[in-house]
């Protein structure tokens, strides 16, 4: 049988640098660069730098 073939977008976990724990789950597309984006984390209450988190397997 043939191999399925990969999504052309994935969903992507966004953690806060804050080190708070919290993330936000977005999607983009395989072929872009990772996420990072300023947003607003309710922990620290301040808009903070979220990066995208290394996916595991």
């Amino acid at each position: 049988m043939a191999k399925k073939a990969k999504s052309r977008i994935i969903a992507v976990r966004l953690v806060s640098m804050a080190l708070t724990g919290y993330y936000k789950t977005f999607v983009r597309p395989r072929a872009s660069r990772p996420l990072s984006m300023l947003k607003y984390d309710p922990v620290v209450r301040k808009k903070v730098l979220f990066l995208e988190a290394k996916r595991g397997k």
